[in-house]
């Protein structure tokens, strides 16, 4: 399928998220969607899926114009898009998720074909090494592989050209190669892709060319052999970047926070820190690293008082802390959330 989306602007109240883009996408190409959080690369995609209307500009598939009011019409037209945060029923099957909204029926009480859903399954899964148990139950399922089953989703649908948002942001180092391996299988079979990230290596290492967005407006169109992770890095910004940080010792002096033992549960009740200590110390910067969904959230949000522990302590200069911002906030701790919104 050949993408073209001509002068796409999009505007909200006191911002213009896409100023005038134009941006193609071959068919079978990997095509890399880069910039900064909040350069508009996800709202000129929500445009693409009909989840917004554009205020300006034109979208054409394989030269013919259409208009999407929603996801539907996108959808029918060979649009498929996996989010940043999935969109998957944690209660169902791999089959059951993959099936809704699409549900094929027989006989006169409208009985769910899953048999055939799932053959078909199956059948998607091994011809593009989508390795998954369509018997599984998705809350039981790696992060991983819960995106397996949004790109099976996709593909279920018959779609030829596949936006994949921030996919490598849930990934462990393995899970990125199959990911990128999947994609490759993908492209040789003629599907194309729209890849939006801000991660420059991974753009180099499986983007056939590469747009960059900055600030709502498209600054450039290159390809990995003509370019480098520093020149993509300049373009993002608008300004030269030391990708290299060169910096003296730190002298670190007293405690000023101090987690001991600290012990916190998730929305769903299940443990997501378990006994942690954490101590940051006067002058210094203590990087917390870990894919997403490994507990990370759920310690912020301990630390600055917005979730209770279920075990343990956490003192800011000394004096304990309860669950309670307001008193995390007059302690003298800022707080700068994942979700800018």
């Amino acid at each position: 399928m050949q993408l073209e989306l001509s002068g796409i602007t999009k505007r909200f109240p006191g911002v213009l998220a896409n100023d005038g883009i134009d941006l193609t996408v071959a068919p079978g190409e990997i095509h890399a969607l880069l910039g900064e959080n909040g350069a508009g690369k996800s709202t000129l995609m929500n445009v693409l899926y009909g989840l917004y209307q554009p205020d300006e500009g034109e979208v054409r598939l394989d030269g013919a114009p259409v208009h999407f009011t929603g996801p539907g019409d996108a959808i029918a037209a060979g649009i498929g898009m996996v989010h940043q945060h999935f969109m998957l029923i944690p209660v169902f099957t791999v089959t059951e998720n993959i099936m809704l909204g699409v549900e094929s029926t027989s006989g006169p009480l409208m009985v769910l074909e899953r048999g055939r859903a799932r053959r078909r399954i199956v059948e998607l899964s091994e011809q593009h090494g989508l390795r998954v148990d369509p018997d599984a139950i998705i809350e039981d399922l790696p992060v991983g592989v819960r995106q397996r089953v949004e790109i099976l989703k996709t593909l279920y649908r018959n779609s030829s050209l596949l936006v994949l948002d921030e996919p490598t942001a849930v990934l462990t180092p393995q899970e990125i190669v199959d990911l990128f391996e999947v994609m490759r299988s993908l492209k040789a079979a003629g599907t194309s892709i729209i890849f939006i990230t801000h991660k420059l290596n991974e753009v180099v290492e499986i983007a056939d060319r590469i747009t960059v967005l900055r600030r709502g407006k498209v600054v450039g169109t290159t390809t990995p052999e003509t370019t480098s992770e520093t020149e993509l890095a300049r373009m993002m910004v608008g300004r030269p970047v030391q990708l290299r940080v060169t910096k003296a010792p730190s002298v670190p002096r007293e405690p000023v926070l101090e987690v001991r033992g600290a012990t916190v549960r998730d929305d769903r009740g299940q443990l997501a820190v378990q006994a942690l200590d954490l101590e940051v110390r006067v002058g210094e910067i203590v990087a917390i690293a870990g894919v997403q969904g490994n507990g990370q959230t759920e310690l912020v949000e301990a630390i600055t008082g917005l979730r209770p522990l279920e075990e343990g302590t956490i003192s800011i200069a000394g004096t304990p802390i309860s669950a309670d911002p307001r008193r995390v906030f007059l302690a003298g701790v800022g707080h700068v959330p994942e979700d800018r919104l």
